[in-house]
This record gives C-alpha cells, structure tokens and sequence, in this order.
C-alpha cells in the first residue's frame, strides 16, 4: 500500500488525497487537505521515525485513531515498516470491553489520541505489554513522545518491510454481537487481494477521478489504492456510531466536494434518505453507495433510489472475516427478490465476488474438524454458509477455540464458517436466512430470522420485527416494533399478524408476538437487532408477551 501512494506521489505530486471536513466550531467549518506528495512524505518520514524507536516487522500496534491526516499517514508508515496495525472501534466494543480484547493480543505499542491515552489508563488498555506510547493529535506535551516527533528527513527510495505474504499486516475485531470479540488476522495476502479485488467489483475508476467518502474506516485504503481522493466526513468515529451522523453535514460534503462513491450502514442512509426527502434534494454527484454491515431492505433500496438519479445502490454481504462476499444492486432487489424475501425465501445477497467460493454445508453448532466432515448440500436447501477466497481471513490471533468454532481445514486451505444460514439458487446467486444462533427450533420445526422477519414487516404498523427464542422455551416468539400511533391498536395487530404467520410456510405456526418501543441494535453499526438481549428480556419476562392493555 506504500508503494501505491509513493507512486501516485511521484507521477502527480499535487493531487489531492485527502479532504478532512472536520466538525464544525463554534458554527465555523473546518477543512483539511493533503495531496499524495504530502501524504507519501509524511508516512515515509514517520516509518524512519518508528523504526528508530523498536517497531518494525511484527511489532503489533495498537491503533486508535479516527480516521483523517494523521491516521493514514501512521497506517502508511506501519505498514511500511512491516509492523501490526490493531484496530478496535471504541464505540462499536464499549471502553470497559477493549482492556479485554487488547488482552487477547497484547500489542507492545500504543497509538491514540489524547482521549485514548486517558482511557488507557483509566481502563487498562495494553496493561502489561505497552512498552511505548505515542500520543496523535493534540497539543504537544513535554516529556511525550507525539506522532510528529517521528518524522526523519529520509531521501531515495524507503526501505521495504521484509514481510512475507501471509504475515500478518491488521488484527481487526469481530463486534462480537454473537459472542466473544474475534481478533481477526488480515495477512498482506488478504490486504493484498481485498484492494485488488473491491476496487475492481466497485469500479472505482470507471467515473474518471475517484472522490470516495467511506463512513466505515477502513475503506479509506479502497480509494488512495487507486490514485482517488478520500473525503473524510464530519463524523465522530470515536463515540458515536453512524446512525448519529448529522444528515445535513454529510449532504453539505457531499454536494461540496462532488462526492462519487460512498459506503454506508444501513442506519446512516436511512437517516440521509429521509433529510433528503423532508428537505426536497438530490444527490447527483454519487454514482454507487455501497451498503453493508446489517441486512439492507426493500424498503430502504426504494428510499435511496430517488435521492440519487444517477447512482445506485448496492449491498455487499461478508464479515469482519470475510469483506466481503457477495454484492447486488438495488434495482434487482426492487425488481426482483424483495417480493420472495417478503414471502419467506430469505434474503438474496447476489452472486458471490470473482475468485470467492461458496458452499452450503450441513448446520452444525459444534466444530467441523475437517471439509471431508461436512456435508455438502444441494441448491435450494437451507444450510450453513462456509466461504473460501484469496481475501478471506483464515485465522485469528492465539485463539484455539475461536480457530475450532470457525474455520474448516480443507488441504492447506481453510474455510471461514460465516455463521449465517442460507440456502443457493440455480444460477448462483446467495440467499441468506439468518444467523445460525439466531435460528430457533421448536419440537414442530426449525424457524430462520431472515425468512420470518420480512413476512412480519409487510404489516402496515410494524417498523421491524425480529425472531427470538427464548432461553428454557421451545417456542418462537417475534418481538415487535410499532409505528408510532400503533400502539393502541396493539391486540388487532397480533391478530393480523397471527393470521398472516399461516399464509407463508417459512412462519406458519407462530403464535407468540411481544411488543416493544424500540429494538436494541448493534454499536458499530447502529443496524444489526440485539436478538440475544431480546430474547433474555422475553426469558425473564421483562419483556412480555402478548398485546398490552390498552
């Protein structure tokens, strides 16, 4: 990735690389630019500077800073230097939990901002591994080593990392919304591969000059891979996650800046369709908004569509192992599947991406020792997911038992079980039916949540819905989410949505329905249903079942 950037420097040393519009003070904008020259000087500078202090090939680093100037330049120089980027989103794993993931990987160097210093030592982060310490951003300390500090007048060409492809280059952290956070290994193959092979699925150079806003940090690589300029948006990445987003700042950017590409989360694009709707506005500048990290529905795709009249809206399945999988645009979903996902058939993910394989095994909550142990299964039968590429991650950092649960030895392969069911069509294309822990089984049948939930959300006066069973229960309930209003009408609403369990098979039989003000949803990206937290509500009977009085 270096290289990349020193090589654009060199052809086209003005060219603008970054353009940080940093949160407004005191009502006045700020705004940052860096051209590739800047931008390749600084992280080579920087990598002589890291080397002099002790880091280089495999030196893990824990890195906790948002994205901007300083975080590309650090990335850049430890990644020149051949060194470990550990990446942890404060506001995806809550600041008490991360002293516990850093824990798993011990990282010997800390990066972060002077807010991440403080956290450090309240909280622990790195406790009995950081031998260093480096404060970026800020004001300057007496006595503390800064990010600047670092930077050493270097002339030539750098030095290259003396890494081999599959050591490792990021340690990235599962949200660990169905467990335990998963330290992820990325090895410059994976890196590798993933750049080559999204920029090539997004066609990043096929709208002339890139202008990429990515809101999920690490799709910044994506577009500087390919000689494009990054818009980063005012956005708190520290603290707060996407869907608090302030819709009017991220349109004013986009529209100032002729922003093309954008990847989102579901629950920022809901709130930026909705600002440009109540506000009478377009997007004209953007040709592809990706979407990922929660299900993307119909009804969002008809949302966005009319905002951008000359894009389009697309959905990338895949995992923090796995980024990503599978990818389809939002004109097929409207056109096409949306109307058998609310029929029950699951939701359809598109056809996986070049070079990424796809099977469809047997479900099996314990470990599967060995691919001969798995059992294959036709097209049209739900199963469990299992994905194999050049980009896929196939381990994760000293942890046997998240290695048992996860991966399925093939040869010198492995194969990353995504923990998704879901079932393929003649032709290819993936559906998807829910998280494996998340399907329910009763003594009658076994219920998914993607095949359940979207039959339920046709309702008028349901928002969302979603699937739990109850821990001691052998029965399916379905937690409800009201349109505002609705409430009142909560016992006729059962009802309806009991006679329409029985008119599609994927949810015959349900009976049970609890409502509730507001599903609980993911940190990171403020998308994903908090289903287990659901569930031990309606175990514990904080959250009932049945219609309330009215």
């Amino acid at each position: 990735m270096p290289d990349r950037i020193l090589d654009v420097a060199r052809r086209d040393p003005d060219r603008l690389a970054l353009i940080h519009v940093g949160r407004p003070i005191l009502g006045r904008r700020r705004e940052r630019t860096t051209t590739y020259a800047e931008l390749s000087h600084r992280a080579e500078a920087t990598a002589v500077g890291l080397r002099e202090i002790g880091v280089h090939e495999g030196v893990t680093c824990s890195f906790m800073v948002p994205p901007g100037e300083d975080a590309m330049v650090l990335a850049l120089a430890l990644w020149r230097v051949g060194a470990v980027i550990v990446g942890i989103e404060p506001h995806s794993h809550g600041l008490p939990a991360i002293a516990r993931s850093l824990a798993r990987v011990g990282p010997e160097v800390f990066f972060g901002t002077p807010e991440a210093q403080l956290a450090r030592g309240v909280f622990g982060w790195g406790r009995g591994t950081v031998r260093t310490n480096v404060l970026v951003g800020g004001r300057a300390v007496p006595g503390v080593r800064t990010l600047a500090s670092l930077e050493r007048p270097w002339l030539g060409d750098p030095t290259p990392a003396d890494v081999a492809p599959d050591d490792p280059a990021v340690i990235a952290f599962t949200t660990g919304s169905t467990g335990s956070p998963k330290p992820t290994v990325m090895t410059q193959r994976n890196l590798t591969a993933m750049i080559r092979g999204v920029a090539g699925q997004w066609g990043l150079d096929r709208y002339g000059d890139v202008v990429d806003m990515p809101t999920f940090p690490i799709f910044w690589i994506i577009g500087l891979s390919h000689g494009g300029t990054v818009v980063v948006p005012p956005m708190n990445f520290a603290t707060r996650g996407p869907g608090h987003a302030d819709p009017a700042k991220l349109v004013r950017t986009i529209d100032d800046h002729s922003v093309k590409s954008l990847f989102a989360s579901p629950a920022l694009l809901t709130n930026l369709a909705r600002h440009c709707r109540e506000k009478g506005t377009t997007l004209p500048t953007i040709r592809r908004i990706v979407a990922g990290g929660a299900e993307i529905t119909g009804p969002l795709y008809a949302a966005v569509k009319p905002i951008i009249p000359n894009g389009e809206l697309y959905s990338d399945y895949g995992a923090t192992e796995a980024l990503p999988v599978a990818e389809i645009d939002g004109t097929t979903v409207l056109d096409e599947t949306w109307k058998r996902t609310e029929a029950g058939e699951g939701l359809c993910v598109g056809h996986p991406l070049r070079d990424v394989e796809v099977r469809i095994v047997a479900i099996d909550d314990g470990p599967i020792e060995s691919i001969d142990d798995a059992r294959i299964l036709p097209d049209g039968e739900i199963g469990e997911v299992i994905v194999r590429s050049p980009h896929v991650s196939d381990r994760y950092h000293d942890a046997p038992k998240d290695m048992r649960e996860n991966k399925i030895p093939d040869g010198d392969t492995r194969w990353h079980r995504v923990g998704d069911t879901g079932w393929i069509e003649p032709g290819g294309r993936l559906w998807v039916c829910g998280r494996r822990s998340h399907r329910v089984e009763t003594p009658e049948r076994t219920y998914f949540p993607l095949c359940c939930e979207p039959v339920f959300n046709t309702h008028a006066d349901v928002v969302r819905s979603a699937l739990v069973g109850p821990k001691g229960s052998d029965r399916a309930v379905v937690c409800v989410e009201l349109e505002p209003g609705a409430r009142g009408r909560a016992r006729r609403v059962e009802q309806e949505l009991t006679a329409l369990a029985d008119e599609h098979d994927a949810t015959r039989g349900i009976r049970s329905f609890a409502f509730i003000d507001r599903l609980p949803v993911d940190r990171r990206h403020n998308a994903k249903i908090d289903r287990p937290a659901l569930a031990t509500r309606v175990a514990d009977g904080t959250l009932t079942v049945g219609a309330p009085s009215a």
